[in-house]
C-alpha cells in the first residue's frame, strides 16, 4: 500500500512525497506535493493504474523519441540484416530529424499525419511512404508493449494509396515472333515452360 512522507528543508519548509508499489513491488515516487493530502491522492492514482496493470513511472513516456529508438528499439528489436539496414536508414534519415526531440508521450496521430503528408509533398512514392510506417508502427508498437506510452501514434493515420502496377500482356502472334527468335532450345523449353505454367518472372539471389 502507498503512503505519504513529509520532507523538510530549509527553504522550502514541509513537503509531501507520494510513494506508491509498483508492479515489481518496488517503492516508486509520484511525485512531491505541498500538503499531505495531495500527495495521497497521488499515490491513490498510481496505485490504481497499477491495478490496472499499467506502469505508471512518467520518466519512460518523457524520453525523447530519439532516445528511445536509438538506444533502446534499434539495438535490440530482432530483425533481418536486410530489414535491419532499412530501418536504420528511416529512422536516421525521416524519423529522428521529424520526431526525435520530442517526448514519446507526447507523440500524437496528428503528428503522424502531418509526416505522411510532409513526405507526399516532397515526392515520396506511396509505396515508401508505407514502407516507413511500417517501421515507424513497429516502433511505436513496441513502445505500447513495454508500457513506455498507452496510445499508438499511427492509429487512425490515413496513408495515400499505392496505385496498381500495369502489366503489358503480349499477344499470341507476338509470342510466337518471340519464340521464334529463340535459337537455343533449351531457352525455348523455359519460355513454354513459363508461359504454359503461369509462371512470373523473377530474380534468384
Amino acid at each position: 500500500m502507498g503512503f505519504s512522507r513529509a520532507r523538510t528543508g530549509a527553504r522550502s519548509g514541509t513537503r509531501f512525497t507520494a510513494y506508491y508499489i509498483d508492479i515489481k513491488g518496488e517503492e516508486r515516487s509520484a511525485g512531491t506535493f505541498a500538503t499531505e493530502k495531495e500527495a495521497d491522492r497521488a499515490w491513490q492514482r498510481a496505485e490504481a493504474k497499477v491495478a490496472e496493470g499499467r506502469v505508471t513511472s512518467t520518466k519512460h513516456g518523457r524520453q525523447r523519441f530519439a532516445d528511445f529508438v536509438l538506444g533502446t528499439w534499434l539495438p535490440n528489436h530482432v530483425m533481418e540484416e536486410t530489414t535491419r539496414q532499412n530501418a536504420t536508414y528511416a529512422v536516421n534519415r525521416r524519423f529522428v530529424p521529424e520526431f526525435g526531440k520530442i517526448r514519446m508521450n507526447e507523440i500524437l496521430p496528428q503528428h503522424v499525419q502531418s509526416w505522411v503528408r510532409q513526405c507526399q509533398k516532397e515526392g515520396l512514392a506511396a509505396s515508401s511512404i508505407h514502407r516507413m510506417t511500417t517501421i515507424l508502427s513497429a516502433i511505436f508498437t513496441s513502445a505500447v508493449v513495454n508500457q513506455i506510452i498507452f496510445t499508438h501514434p499511427c492509429k487512425g493515420v490515413v496513408l495515400p494509396t499505392v496505385g496498381r502496377k500495369q502489366f503489358e500482356i503480349i499477344t499470341p502472334e507476338q509470342f510466337s515472333d518471340f519464340h521464334e527468335a529463340i535459337e537455343d532450345e533449351r531457352f525455348r523449353l523455359l519460355v513454354e515452360f513459363d508461359i504454359e505454367s503461369g509462371l512470373r518472372w523473377g530474380g534468384t539471389q
